[in-house]
């Protein structure tokens, strides 16, 4: 069984920007269906039986906000951020927990891909006691 990485799989087809585009885009709106409600995203997950793992890592929900402004700029292709698409539910990780491989269901929720960056941003915003950014995989709640 196969499984989908995040980040991994956003950067890969990071490349096709200029040659293809259409691969990024699809990418992003496919990754984009891998966000849960809360702005966090499954590191990776397994297509056929709707698995994933949820962890505290602080960086793969950016890659989405990344691409997608890498797509815009290079093809001014606004359309991208009208394109609505589901979130997934799932439990939140317990304060012991930094990732668990779970089942998560398609969420009623639907959102413009804009939206969904948006949620990731502010999931990210995570500041220690001298205002710099936390980064890493501790305690994004």
């Amino acid at each position: 069984m196969e499984h989908s990485g995040f980040r991994d799989q956003l950067q890969d087809t990071l490349s096709c920007k200029y040659l293809a585009p259409e691969i990024l885009k699809k990418q992003i709106v496919k990754h984009a269906m891998h966000q849960f409600e809360e702005g966090d995203v499954e590191h990776w997950w397994h297509d056929e039986t709707k698995r994933g793992i949820r962890t505290r890592f602080s960086d793969d929900l950016l890659w989405l906000v990344y691409c997608v402004c890498e797509y815009i700029e290079t093809t001014a292709d606004f359309s991208l951020l009208d394109e609505e698409v589901s979130y997934i539910e799932g439990d939140l990780l317990k304060d012991n927990e930094d990732e668990k491989y779970d089942i998560h269901e398609t969420s009623i929720l639907k959102e413009s891909i804009y939206k969904h960056c948006i949620r990731a941003i502010e999931k990210s915003l995570n500041f220690g006691e001298n205002g710099l950014p936390k980064i890493g995989s501790r305690r994004l709640e």
